[in-house]
């Protein structure tokens, strides 16, 4: 994208918009078709004949850039961006439309478009809103098809190097190449790129300065893009953040939607989280760190300070209702911040009051424990099959001796699961360190204790133990594990870590010998791998096989408290689980009796009546007392009669 370009547009619509009226609108008009007729250019593959070349977009971005760097350069004139631009269809031209196949997603709902927008000045919502377009029909696809085809260039001569092959010749190898070199034109433009980013940070403000209720009509794009275009700056044009006053990007934790606050998370922890605590370092340290007190944001904003550790905590558990693949690295990304927070005695207050909200506790810690039990079986599951290709790959009689059609397949499915490998592993370790450090508070770790998440807990823990002890895990070899984050002997010792933190608690020991993973051989090895490897010392070591026995004696008391219940009536028994209820429940949304304990861990999950999948709050389930006092009864002859006999 030649620069003169953009520069000639720029100069030419500037004299156009103080020729009069009837220019201004020309051009008014002109921007705002080319904004409809490229509707689509932010699809993940455009029709390429329906819409504008990448050039023209990016050259529009630059002009609308240069139109709003009066609001960059001078934060009263950001003041005057009306939002009610966005409810004015005669104003944005249908750019904004809220209907139709077109629309654009507001924040919220519910948005008030009677109220009349007739601002003072409507050149500058004007440049605001329509440069905050384009940027989303331009910089911002075209920073997801840059890191794409960067991402495939590596491939590629990975590829090549298996193959043996000369990379610096292949001419697939070149043809990908000049894409990415042509591209790095504009998508690495110091001038360009550090007016975005002027611009996003102008436009955090905006967010910031608004009303609640004008902030939901403001398009979700805005917010999304914002997030797209800093994590790119990280990635890939690290030094041109440099000088930049990010302040107003920290501030905005405001975001309601699921998906938004953990694109958020992201660039938190990707622009934000100073050097040392994590493995980025291109971000200039001047980035991190307010300009007014020289500290960094994290450990001296105000309101980060009160509010950012439980709304972390609680967005843990909501990016359960992002994607898939998107949650492992939304939870990677947080759990690394979280810590950074722990350690920071700033923030210890703020982690205090924590344990006063249980309701956003339970769904951070569910989300702990559901990724645990989902992700790190599929790890220990692909990791072999990673080391059977190496070793394939690495003898080439045997894989020279293949087809092309069959080292494609086996290369094909070998890359995948390196891919959900590196993708998932790193959010395990997080995760396991995390709960390492947050239950050396005991305030915190009771909160893990209670009824509902210690079965949880117990079964996630040994599920893992037996992962790594049970099916010789810390055996397993791979090359280059590093770049993995495969270290079996680290992820042994903070699960044991965890599992010495709970071990004097007598809830934990019950639910650890009811787990259906416990088996005493499991929990002997365990201890005596610690031992032989060194990986507790002291009274973490005596608390882990202190909790081996008493696991033990637990187990079988249990096995002659079952005994009671072989004849249990029908009615004591939990509808769900099939197990004796100690504490029953009525549903009040569809009649049920289930144990407590049932459907408040269903509920961690589920916001439904299992029964009839209605609507299902903590206020539908009272306590069955009639049915308590039968059981209880009926528990306590069962028992006199077994002491008797």
């Amino acid at each position: 994208m030649p620069p003169r370009v953009p520069r000639r547009m720029s100069i030419k619509a500037s004299r156009l918009l103080i020729a009069g009226e009837e220019a201004r609108n020309m051009v008014i008009q002109w921007f705002t078709d080319a904004m409809l007729v490229n509707v689509n250019a932010s699809a993940t593959r455009p029709d390429r004949t329906k819409v504008s070349s990448t050039e023209f977009l990016l050259n529009v971005s630059v002009v609308l850039l240069k139109l709003s760097e009066p609001m960059m350069n001078d934060s009263k004139k950001s003041l005057l961006v009306d939002p009610g631009l966005v409810n004015s269809p005669k104003d944005h031209g249908g750019v904004y439309d809220t209907t139709g196949d077109d629309h654009l997603p507001r924040l919220g709902e519910s948005i008030d478009t009677t109220k009349p927008y007739n601002p003072d000045n409507k050149f500058i919502p004007f440049c605001f809103f329509f440069c905050s377009r384009a940027l989303g029909l331009s910089i911002v696809p075209e920073s997801q098809a840059f890191e794409n085809i960067n991402y495939h260039a590596r491939r590629t001569a990975w590829n090549i190097q298996q193959q043996n092959g000369d990379v610096r010749s292949d001419p697939r190898l070149n043809q990908i190449l000049g894409i990415q070199y042509a591209r790095e034109i504009y998508m690495v433009s110091p001038t360009y790129i550090a007016d975005v980013f002027s611009f996003y940070n102008m436009a955090a403000g905006v967010l910031l300065r608004i009303g609640k209720d004008e902030l939901k009509a403001i398009p979700e794009h805005i917010v999304s893009d914002l997030c797209t275009v800093m994590d790119y700056g990280a990635d890939f044009t690290p030094t041109l953040l440099s000088g930049g006053d990010f302040g107003n990007i920290f501030r905005l934790t405001l975001v309601r939607n699921y998906n938004l606050r953990a694109k958020l998370g992201d660039v938190l922890h990707d622009i934000f989280l100073p050097h040392g605590s994590d493995d980025r370092s291109d971000v200039p340290t001047s980035v991190t760190c307010d300009p007014l007190t020289g500290g960094p944001y994290l450990t001296t904003d105000k309101l980060a300070l009160e509010t950012l550790a439980p709304s972390l905590l609680l967005l843990y558990g909501e990016v359960e209702h992002t994607g898939h693949y998107e949650k492992n690295g939304h939870r990677t990304k947080i759990a690394k911040l979280l810590k950074f927070l722990w350690e920071s005695p700033e923030h210890k207050p703020a982690f205090r009051r924590i344990t006063e909200d249980m309701t956003s506790f339970r769904k951070f810690a569910n989300g702990i424990v559901n990724e645990m039990n989902e992700q790190f079986v599929s790890v220990m599951e692909r990791l072999p099959a990673i080391r059977t290709v190496q070793l394939q790959m690495a003898n080439s009689l045997e894989w020279g001796a293949l087809s092309e059609e069959e080292r494609e397949q086996i290369t094909e499915r070998h890359e995948e699961n390196e891919q959900q490998v590196k993708r998932v592993l790193p959010l395990c370790n997080s995760v396991m360190k995390m709960l390492g450090f947050l239950n050396t508070d005991n305030d915190i770790r009771d909160m893990f204790l209670s009824p509902e998440m210690c079965p949880r807990l117990a079964n996630m823990l040994l599920h893992v133990l037996t992962k790594l002890i049970g099916a010789r895990g810390m055996d397993l070899k791979v090359e280059n594990p590093e770049s993995y984050n495969f270290r079996p002997k680290d992820m042994l010792q903070d699960v044991c870590v965890v599992f010495s933190s709970f071990a004097a608690a007598e809830e934990f020991q019950l639910e650890c010998a009811k787990s259906g993973y416990y088996t005493p051989e499991l929990m002997s090895k365990a201890v005596k791998t610690c031992m032989k490897l060194n990986l507790l010392v002291g009274e973490s070591m005596d608390l882990f096989a202190l909790l081996e026995t008493k696991v033990s004696e637990s187990s079988k008391l249990i096995i002659g408290e079952e005994d009671l219940f072989v004849d249990a009536p029908d009615e004591f028994m939990d509808p769900i689980l099939s197990e004796f209820m100690t504490d029953p429940v009525l549903l009040k949304t569809s009649g049920n009796i289930v144990d407590r304990k049932t459907i408040t861990q269903h509920m961690l999950n589920d916001s439904m009546d299992p029964f009839n999948r209605k609507p299902l709050t903590i206020d539908d389930v009272v306590p069955a007392v009639e049915l308590k006092k039968k059981i209880d009864a009926w528990l306590q002859e069962k028992r006199e009669a077994k002491m008797q006999s």
